[in-house]
């Protein structure tokens, strides 16, 4: 009898998106949206656009009863070029989620990303790093369409 090996292979990402959630409430009002993000990304963005950097990580942190950060919109961007990676902080408080439909939500969401996104290319841009914006944009704006829609 033949015997089936299973092997996994981890697939990177070029632009992920991290989360931190403040608890499972938040989790269940943001944690599928933050997903489904991701997986866009991976399908519409997982190019490089910038060869000097490996990782585009914006990462957001929901507030919740268990953690919570309390900053609402962008910060902490940093550029690691010896880590070939640049990184921002998100701060979603509780009032942006907590009794929020979830279009709205979905629409903080992207939202926040798009600016964070824009942020980070500024940046590049100003290590004199060639940036591919246009391409990445018009990827993007595939993820938000298609995250909009469903």
């Amino acid at each position: 009898m033949k015997e089936w090996k299973w092997v996994f292979l981890m697939k990177s990402q070029y632009i992920t998106f991290g989360a931190q959630l403040g608890d499972p409430k938040a989790d269940k009002a943001v944690g599928q949206f933050i997903t489904q993000i991701s997986l866009l990304l991976d399908k519409h963005c997982n190019k490089v656009y910038c060869t000097e950097v490996d990782e585009i990580a914006p990462a957001i942190f929901v507030d919740g009863d268990l953690w919570y950060w309390e900053f609402e919109g962008l910060q902490r961007l940093r550029l690691s070029k010896k880590h070939r990676y640049i990184e921002i902080h998100i701060g979603m408080p509780r009032s942006r989620w907590e009794g929020v439909n979830s279009i709205d939500i979905k629409k903080y969401l992207i939202d926040q990303l798009k600016d964070a996104l824009d942020l980070m290319l500024i940046r590049l841009n100003k290590e004199i790093y060639i940036v591919n914006d246009q391409e990445l944009w018009t990827d993007f704006r595939k993820v938000e369409e298609e995250f909009l829609l469903k």
